[in-house]
């Protein structure tokens, strides 16, 4: 199935969540990210749970240091 991940088209499987996604991604620890889907943000508590549905839009955010 196909969802967005910051504007960008990404093929995954039908059981993909948010946490899995995050690996897919080369993203081994969510501290200092934060996750919206469809414009909702989600705790880091419920990503292993969030099940990804097609045609979804997934924004990563980082957080940085500075001013």
């Amino acid at each position: 199935m196909k969802v967005f991940v910051n504007d960008e088209t990404k093929e995954v499987s039908q059981a993909t969540t948010l946490l899995s996604l995050l690996d897919d991604l080369g993203i081994k620890d969510s501290k200092g990210w934060a996750l919206a889907l469809n414009e909702l943000v989600i705790p880091k508590s419920m990503l292993k749970e969030t099940q990804l549905s097609d045609g979804d839009r997934v924004m990563l955010i980082r957080a940085t240091q500075g001013g």
